[in-house]
């Protein structure tokens, strides 16, 4: 999934669903940080792999760790952003660092499905994950996901409305 939106999908749903256990905000981040690698070597022509040393657990742990911390410097601010949308939470660093986790290692599970040239256990070589599903399956489980997060954050936000009148 060389284009992340397809990774919001799945941490929609799963960040509204269990919005006490996930910082959300750090979700939907961290869920498509390591694809700055894909970016850089589209867009800025990057001597690396499409999915290289980010798109590996070793390399996306330092990623999850990056992302805990520029979330916890910003969660003010982030939260403020959240706000408008019904969405704030005080999180901790603990929770922003294994949301973070969750999300990058989420992000390369996914792609390790669809490409060959993954080494997710990097240093080892190999991808024992590639073709478990197929390209159409993961992306219909993306997509589905995001109207699954849609609806989910609808409910949310009708649930809110109803709270607020009483």
């Amino acid at each position: 999934m060389p284009f992340t939106p397809y990774h919001w999908g799945p941490s929609l749903w799963i960040g509204l669903l269990f919005f006490r256990i996930f910082d959300f905000p750090t979700l939907l981040i961290a869920s498509v940080i390591v694809d700055i690698e894909p970016f850089c070597v589209f867009f800025c022509n990057a001597p690396w792999p499409l999915h290289g040393f980010l798109h590996t657990f070793l390399g996306g742990s330092i990623a999850a760790i990056f992302t805990a911390m520029i979330c916890y410097f910003l969660k003010k601010p982030i939260k403020k952003v959240m706000s408008v949308f019904k969405l704030a939470q005080n999180s901790s660093f603990k929770k922003i660092i294994w949301t973070s986790f969750f999300g990058v290692y989420f992000h390369i599970l996914l792609d390790a499905f669809l490409y060959e040239e993954m080494n997710p256990f990097y240093p080892i070589k190999g991808n024992p994950f590639l073709g478990l599903f197929s390209s159409q399956q993961i992306y219909l489980f993306c997509s589905l996901s995001f109207l699954i997060g849609l609806i989910f954050y609808l409910i949310r936000l009708f649930y809110i409305k109803k709270q607020s009148i009483r």
